[in-house]
């Protein structure tokens, strides 16, 4: 009778370490999916952020005369820093999956950009300023400054 139970309590054990191994797996998997689901949204809302800021600067430049607009966005956390570059591109740098690059947009009119190099403001809802410049848009955040 003793053996009929300690095979009882083995098979027992057995089932449930098969069933936390399931859970366990289903969840990692899971969590996984998510989190890279969450990277992909964030890098699909700086795309549309560049491509706004771009369009509303391209609106602004040829509105002409004293043009200017305000924007108004969350920014994703994975941004690091937002520049100008002289070839007239918007460059987002960002930090996904430990690695950090640059996300170049490039505009159709002539930009220039103001921008302070700390992640800080990246963090928070930032107002983004375009200017018409006559020869130029300019682009800032309100928080810095132009």
């Amino acid at each position: 009778m003793q053996n009929k139970k300690a095979q009882f309590s083995l098979e027992y054990m057995f089932i449930v370490a098969f069933a936390m191994s399931a859970v366990l797996i289903t969840a990692t998997v899971f969590f996984m999916q998510s989190r890279e689901s969450g990277e992909q949204q964030q890098l699909t809302n700086i795309e549309i952020i560049a491509n706004d800021i771009l369009s509303t600067a391209k609106s602004v430049y040829y509105a002409g005369g004293i043009s200017k607009k305000t924007v108004r966005y969350t920014m994703p956390t994975i941004v690091n820093n937002i520049s100008v570059s002289d070839d007239n591109a918007l460059v987002f740098s960002i930090t996904s999956e430990g690695i950090t690059s640059d996300l170049v947009y490039y505009s159709d009119v002539p930009i220039e950009g103001v921008f302070p190099h700390d992640k800080g403001y990246t963090e928070q809802i930032t107002h983004i300023l375009i200017y018409n410049r006559d020869d130029y848009v300019l682009i800032c955040t309100e928080e810095f400054g132009c």
